[in-house]
């Protein structure tokens, strides 16, 4: 597939009751919204290491742990949904960046989140086996 690629990461406590997301400044389309840590996948990288460099980048926390649960693409993407589960990690997590890391409740979600994670997060914590690709048209 050519076109851009990214990660998207959820570090779940370890009861799964509170999850860690990120209030973004950008791109455009997402100011002021919610979403999963993430980011582009470089050149040459796997998908399990962006999501690992990623979540260091934007949250100051090194996870090596990360499950791919979720595989979202579109004709010119692709989006890899990865989850972990770490309360001393989550505890450690702080904003590396200039957008606003910060703890939400799984069952009472903030109203602003990218409208896909209404779905994603519960999925995240859900026993399919994984990973699952589902591709849009």
């Amino acid at each position: 597939m050519n076109g851009k690629k990214y990660v998207v990461g959820f570090l779940f406590t370890d009861d799964a009751a509170q999850v860690l997301l990120i209030k973004k400044n950008r791109p455009e389309w997402q100011v002021s919204k919610i979403n999963g840590i993430g980011g582009h996948i470089e050149e040459g990288e796997t998908p399990a290491a962006a999501m690992s460099r990623e979540f260091f980048e934007e949250a100051g926390v090194l996870i090596k742990t990360w499950e791919e649960v979720l595989i979202l693409g579109g004709v010119d993407w692709k989006v890899y949904f990865f989850r972990a589960f770490s309360t001393e990690k989550f505890n450690e997590a702080k904003s590396a960046t200039d957008e606003e890391i910060f703890r939400a409740i799984v069952a009472g979600l903030p109203t602003n989140v990218i409208s896909n994670l209404n779905w994603i997060v519960p999925f995240c914590l859900s026993d399919y086996e994984f990973p699952i690709k589902i591709k849009e048209k």
